[in-house]
């Protein structure tokens, strides 16, 4: 399940792209479908062996397919995965032609010193993709569950469009697209509220999560979720560069 629209970052080949807190690689993984050099990067050592693991399979498999394929010459893996913090990023001004960020601003301490990172190692003509929970799902879960904002390594913070634009702003980047996105994931995280977040054996949590993965492969269900996505959306996806 990706959050972010790859097709609207006009990747190429052998893109040098930063997935910053990339969690288990979904969207790295994709990255590396399309042919670019994805550099993975999150604090979660866990998070990054798993990265690590399906980036290797993939890039595994593609090596096993070429007809010149040689056992004996595996190459030099075409991704990176690092262990750093988005806020201090070890890498040298204009690194990257794309940057990624999924899902992260709401956790860190300092979003305006991430944001200033995450625009210092774009290149000048590169984009920036970063998402972000939705307001209006936040703060339903907020009303809807004491726990939510107060379980460890959770949410710290809520973002509206208004404010994730000034944020972008400051750094000299303009927001040229956007998107919302997971609608359903609104409900059931809804859901998860109203019954008990660590509750994962209650019956309505257990059906919900069947319906998020019939979605993956049914059209009708995504479609569904496509015109949801505008009534209740829980990720608002936006891209930017510089003025």
């Amino acid at each position: 399940m990706l959050t972010i629209d790859c097709e609207r970052l006009a990747l190429r080949p052998g893109m040098r792209v930063l997935d910053a807190g990339c969690g288990q690689g979904r969207h790295s993984l994709e990255l590396l479908r399309q042919g670019c050099r994805p550099c993975a990067l999150d604090l979660n050592p866990a998070d990054l062996r798993y990265t690590r693991y399906l980036l290797v399979e993939l890039a595994r498999q593609r090596h096993a397919a070429d007809p010149a394929h040689d056992p004996a010459a595996y190459p030099a893996l075409p991704f990176v995965v690092l262990r750093g913090d988005a806020q201090r990023l070890p890498f040298p001004d204009g690194s990257f032609e794309r940057v990624l960020c999924s899902e992260v601003l709401e956790h860190v301490a300092e979003p305006a010193r991430a944001a200033a990172e995450l625009a210092r190692v774009l290149k000048p003509a590169g984009l920036l993709a970063l998402s972000v929970p939705t307001a209006v799902s936040e703060w339903l879960f907020r009303y809807s569950s004491d726990d939510y904002f107060n379980s460890p390594g959770g949410h710290v913070r809520i973002f509206t469009v208004r404010r994730l634009r000034r944020l972008l702003a400051e750094q000299g980047l303009e927001v040229v697209d956007l998107h919302f996105e997971h609608a359903f994931h609104s409900l059931y995280w809804w859901v998860r509220c109203v019954f008990g977040l660590h509750a994962e054996g209650h019956p309505a949590i257990r059906h919900f999560r069947k319906l998020l993965t019939h979605a993956l492969f049914s059209p009708p269900l995504a479609r569904a979720e496509r015109r949801l996505n505008w009534v209740l959306p829980k990720s608002l996806v936006v891209y930017a560069a510089r003025r």
